[in-house]
C-alpha cells in the first residue's frame, strides 16, 4: 500500500524517468541538508532502513505488506525519511521486489508519506499520548502515500497501462485500461479492502512502537 510492485518495461518512459530524476533532486536535496548530522543519526536511519526492509516481508494477504514507514518518519523526519525511502526501494529492487525503473517513483510515493508523518505526530502530540498520536499520524501518512501512487496510476493508466498491472503487483487477471479516471477508480475499489487492513495494522505497529520507546528510550521520539 505505499509502494508499486511494477517490472521493467510497464510504465512509460516519460513516468519513470521523470520520476527518477525528481526523486534524485529530493534526495540529493536531503542529503546535502543532513551531511552534518550526528553520527548517532546516521546510525538510527541504518537501522530503521534495516527494520523497514524486515517490515515489509511480513504479508498482510495478498496485496499488501507492513512498511513500517510512518514509524521512519516520525522518527527521523522529512529529510532523512525521503533517504531512508530511497535506500529501502534501492534495496527491494535489487532484490527482485519491483523493477529498477520504478525506483524513483517508489521513493517519491513512499517518502510522500515518512514526510508529513512526524509533523503531524508533533502537532497531536500536544494533545495526545505517543500512541494515540502515532495512530493518526500514520493514518495521515498512509493516505498520502495511497494519494500519490493512485496518482501514478491515473498517469499510467492515460497511456494505455492496465490499472490492475498496478499497485501491489499481485493483482492478475484484468486486461481493462479506460479512461485514466474510471481506472484509478476501480482500482481503489478493489484494493480497499486491503488497505483498510494494512492501515489498521500500520497503525496498531506504529502506536506500539511509540508507547515501547516512550517508557524506555524517549529521547529517541521527536
Amino acid at each position: 500500500m505505499t509502494h508499486l510492485h511494477i517490472a521493467d518495461g510497464v510504465l512509460p518512459l516519460w513516468l519513470w524517468l521523470g520520476g527518477l530524476v525528481l526523486a534524485a533532486i529530493v534526495v540529493g536535496g536531503a542529503a546535502f541538508r543532513h551531511r552534518h548530522d550526528r553520527a548517532d543519526r546516521l546510525t538510527l536511519l541504518g537501522a530503521l532502513c534495516a527494520v523497514m526492509l524486515a517490515a515489509m516481508a511480513v504479508p498482510l494477504g495478498p496485496l499488501g505488506h507492513l512498511s513500517f514507514a510512518p514509524v521512519v518518519g516520525i522518527l527521523l523526519g522529512p529529510g532523512l525519511g525521503v533517504i531512508a525511502s530511497a535506500l529501502v526501494n534501492g534495496t527491494l529492487a535489487l532484490l527482485g521486489h519491483g523493477g529498477l525503473t520504478v525506483v524513483g517513483l517508489n521513493t517519491l510515493v513512499l517518502s510522500a508519506g515518512t514526510a508529513v508523518a512526524q509533523p503531524a505526530y508533533l502537532a497531536l502530540r500536544r494533545r495526545m499520548t505517543p500512541g494515540r498520536a502515532g495512530i493518526w499520524a500514520t493514518v495521515l501518512s498512509l493516505v498520502v502515500s495511497v494519494a500519490a501512487l493512485c496518482a501514478v496510476v491515473a498517469l499510467s493508466a492515460r497511456n494505455g497501462v492496465p490499472f490492475t498491472a498496478l499497485g501491489e503487483g499481485e493483482m492478475h487477471g484484468g486486461t481493462s485500461s479506460g479512461h485514466a479516471l474510471s481506472s484509478m477508480g476501480r482500482f481503489a475499489l478493489y484494493s480497499s479492502p486491503f488497505w483498510a487492513i494494512g492501515l489498521v495494522a500500520e497503525s496498531l505497529v506504529t502506536a506500539s512502537v511509540l508507547s515501547y520507546l516512550a517508557r524506555v528510550r524517549p529521547e529517541l521520539l521527536p
